[in-house]
């Protein structure tokens, strides 16, 4: 078995490795198989080929990977201080720019390119200004950075502001259910605590039945009802109780589901999940046990009320606020659109300046 370092000496010299297809034209500097990394001498215009090129050396195949802990190198050649540092930067802009509108993260349709190096701090726009010895063309584009600067953080300021709006409307909406449940609930509530008449479960079926043998039909109507729309089955207190079946997302019955329909019209499970309790006596008392709940869901819901009451300050403050950099940010639009104007004129200026060379004297100038 070849080591790593014996097998990337013979990688470098033996040239009889199967070739992959060519990139843009030019022979590809890696191999499929035994491909010990990746060596790139340019770079490619876009993120998807560079990706390409190297996922070449470290995807799936590449025996190297078994000796070399899993890992290739990935060499990628560039000078400081030239046009190299732009263009790997701009490559990761363009990738940044298709993750953000693929995600839907961008604020403005417009990217900062950022500086062409770490230590000089230029980008691409003010490295061709300085070039071509025009100062406004300089200046414009530092103007136009602050500007898309500014225009990012107003983006962000309008989001927060849409959403606090939206944020208040949606609790305002939730409070008015919230408090319409409470009252229905609290209607339900006063009805059982007032009530002086029968409170045992009768089924329709079986009218003058015990406890034991309303719980039997209970049960048995669990395990044979096959409905999707609800069923009276027989009341308590006066209140009607139901049953429904329950399907899954594939049709398939799931379970049935006993109801205690009160005189608000809210109907109320058994328990949770609407399932009868093991025991029958038990099972025939399950209106009473679903309506002792009561107490416990108005508290429920007033205490979703105040929590979303307490929200509402913070987000009133939000859609309140103005945002301070207003000014600026048409100040600063104003000097560009000046600055614009200059540059338009100067551009114009040496257009009519220029010299106009007859047909005898453009040949020469050409040859």
């Amino acid at each position: 078995m070849e080591t790593r370092s014996s097998m990337s000496r013979s990688l470098h010299t033996n040239r009889d490795f199967e070739k992959l297809e060519p990139y843009e034209g030019k022979p590809s500097c890696t191999v499929l198989r035994g491909e010990e990394g990746s060596n790139a001498l340019d770079l490619p215009d876009r993120p998807a080929d560079m990706e390409q090129r190297n996922g070449r050396a470290v995807r799936k195949g590449n025996t190297v990977k078994l000796w070399g802990n899993n890992t290739v190198d990935v060499v990628i050649y560039g000078t400081e201080k030239t046009l190299d540092a732009y263009k790997f930067n701009l490559l990761k802009n363009k990738q940044m720019f298709i993750n953000q509108i693929n995600n839907g993260t961008i604020a403005v349709r417009r990217i900062d390119e950022d500086a062409m190096d770490e230590d000089n701090g230029m980008n691409f726009a003010e490295f061709v200004a300085l070039l071509s010895g025009n100062t406004d063309l300089l200046e414009k584009t530092k103007l136009d950075n602050k500007i898309m600067q500014l225009e990012k953080e107003q983006a962000i300021f309008k989001k927060d502001r849409i959403r606090a709006e939206r944020k208040i409307a949606a609790n305002q909406e939730d409070m008015i259910k919230a408090e319409s449940a409470a009252e229905r609930m609290t209607q339900d509530w006063e009805y059982i605590t007032s009530y002086t008449g029968d409170r045992t479960t009768r089924l329709l079926n079986l009218a003058q039945a015990t406890a034991e043998e309303t719980g039997r039909e209970l049960h048995r109507i669990s395990k044979t009802y096959r409905n999707g729309a609800i069923s009276t089955i027989g009341t308590y207190a006066g209140l009607n109780l139901s049953v429904y079946s329950e399907y899954d997302m594939g049709g398939t019955f799931y379970r049935n589901t006993f109801l205690v329909e009160g005189v608000s019209g809210l109907k109320y499970r058994c328990g949770i999940s609407g399932a009868l309790p093991l025991g029958f006596v038990e099972s025939s008392r399950y209106p009473q046990a679903a309506l002792e709940k009561l107490p416990g869901m108005i508290e429920e819901q007033r205490q979703k009320i105040a929590k979303l009451e307490s929200e509402i300050p913070t987000l009133e403050t939000i859609i309140a606020r103005k945002w301070s950099k207003a000014d600026e940010l048409a100040r600063l639009k104003q000097e560009c659109n000046a600055l614009q104007h200059r540059i338009d004129e100067s551009m114009k200026e040496a257009e009519r300046t220029q010299p106009v060379l007859s047909g005898h004297e453009a040949g020469d100038k050409a040859a």
